[in-house]
C-alpha cells in the first residue's frame, strides 16, 4: 500500500487503514488467512453500502447481496468482477483444505481487493479524492506471530464493522545430533529432535512402558535416552529385553514421521495441521467449524460422548496431535482412526456456492 493510499485511509478510518496494513503483512505469514480476511472486508464493505443506500439485505448471504447491489446499477462491472474473485477466494480458502494457498494467489486477490477500496472511496468517501495506483506489498524484514496477527486483525474488524515471505524450502540432509543404539543397530537423532519430547500416545505399542519411564525421568525427552537402549527396561519392574527391542523399533519409526512433518510444516506454512500418526489434515475454517454431532460423525455416539464430557465442541478444538485423544475413554485407536478418516473426508467435501 502507498503512503498516500494509507493517509487516505487513515482520515476515512483509522481502523481501515490499519486493517489493510496488517493484511498485506498476513499475506506473507498465511496466504489462507490473508483470503479468507480479505473476503470478510470485501463483504463488510459490500454491507456497509447496502446501509449507505438505504437497501434490505441484512438477511441476504455475501453472493445474493451483491447480486442485488448490482441489478440496483450501484455496482459497476469492475467491481462487480472484483468482488466477485475476492468472494470466491475466500470460499476456497476456508473450504479446500487439500491444497496449499499460494502467496502470489494471496496478492492476486488482494490487487483486486484494492480495486474494491478505490470504488468505496471515490464513490462512498470523496469523489474529490484520488486513489492512488495499486502497488504491490513486500514483505517485512520479520513477520510477526501468526496467531497474534490474524487475532489482531480480527479486533480490527470488529471495529471498522461498528516475517519473510514463504518460500520453498530446499531439502537438506538432516545435520545429527546424536546416534542411539540398541544391540548391533543404531538411529541417527536429527538436531531439531535433540530435545523432542517423547509423547507416550505417540508409541502405541510402548505407550505404558514410556509412561513408567517418565516416572523415572528416563525418557520424557530424547535428549534423557541413554545412547544405549540395551537394558532399559531394568529401570522399572515387570518389562522385558523385548519392550527395549520396541520400543527402538518405534523410536525410529517416530524420527522418520517427525522428518516428514517437518518438511510438511515447512511446505505448509502458516496453515494449521491436525496429525494422526504419519498422515494429516489442513484445519481450514470451514473444517474447524464443524460441531462434533452424531449427524456429522455418524457410528462415532461413545466418543463423542466422551469428548463432549471434556469439553471438545467443534473440530477446531482438537488438539493439534490427535493422537491424545486416545486418552479419554471410550477412545480407542480404531474409533480415533475412523474420527481421523471422517476428517479427512470432510476436508475433501465440495464447497458451496455460498457461505
Amino acid at each position: 500500500m502507498s503512503q498516500k493510499l494509507q493517509e487516505i485511509l487513515l482520515e476515512i478510518n483509522p481502523s481501515l487503514a490499519e486493517l489493510t496494513q496488517d493484511i498485506e503483512k498476513l499475506i506473507f505469514v498465511s496466504p489462507r488467512a490473508a483470503m479468507q480476511t480479505t473476503r470478510t472486508m470485501a463483504e463488510t464493505l459490500v454491507r456497509e453500502v447496502a446501509k449507505l443506500e438505504e437497501l434490505e439485505g441484512s438477511e441476504l448471504n455475501f453472493g445474493e447481496l451483491q447480486m442485488k447491489l448490482k441489478n440496483e446499477g450501484i455496482l459497476t462491472t469492475t467491481t462487480d468482477n472484483a468482488i466477485h474473485f475476492v468472494r470466491r477466494q475466500g470460499n476456497t480458502a476456508s473450504h479446500d483444505g487439500m491444497r496449499k494457498m499460494l502467496i502470489r494467489e494471496a496478492l492476486t486477490g488482494w490487487e483486486y481487493q484494492h480495486v474494491i477500496l478505490t470504488w468505496f472511496i471515490e464513490t462512498y468517501a470523496s469523489p474529490d479524492i484520488e486513489v492512488p495506483e495499486y502497488m504491490e506489498p513486500v514483505p517485512e524484514k520479520s513477520a510477526g506471530d501468526r496467531d497474534d496477527l490474524i487475532n489482531h486483525i480480527e479486533a480490527l474488524m470488529q471495529t471498522f464493522v461498528q516475517k519473510q515471505p514463504s518460500q520453498e524450502k530446499v531439502v537438506v540432509e538432516q545435520k545429527v545430533s546424536r546416534k542411539i543404539y540398541y544391540k548391533d543397530q543404531f538411529i541417527e537423532v536429527p538436531n531439531f529432535l535433540r530435545d523432542a519430547f517423547l509423547l507416550p500416545q505417540r508409541f502405541p505399542k510402548s505407550t505404558t512402558f514410556l509412561i513408567r519411564l517418565n516416572g523415572e525421568q528416563q525418557a520424557r525427552i530424547m535428549s534423557e535416552l541413554p545412547y544405549q537402549l540395551d537394558g532399559l527396561h531394568q529401570h522399572v519392574k515387570r518389562f522385558k529385553e523385548a519392550n527395549d527391542a520396541c520400543f527402538f523399533e518405534e523410536l525410529q519409526l517416530f524420527i522418520e514421521e517427525e522428518e516428514k512433518r517437518k518438511i510438511l510444516m515447512e511446505q505448509y506454512q502458516g496453515e494449521i495441521l491436525l496429525f494422526y500418526k504419519s498422515d494429516f489434515v489442513i484445519l481450514t475454517e470451514a473444517l474447524g467449524n464443524i460441531a462434533l454431532t452424531k449427524d456429522n460423525f455418524p457410528g462415532q455416539t461413545s466418543l463423542l460422548n466422551s469428548l463432549l464430557e471434556q469439553g471438545f465442541q467443534h473440530v477446531r478444538d482438537f488438539p493439534k496431535e490427535l493422537v491424545l485423544l486416545g486418552k479419554y475413554r471410550n477412545v480407542g485407536e480404531t474409533a480415533l482412526a475412523n474420527l481421523f478418516n471422517q476428517l479427512k473426508v470432510k476436508s475433501m467435501e465440495p464447497i458451496p456456492s455460498e457461505i
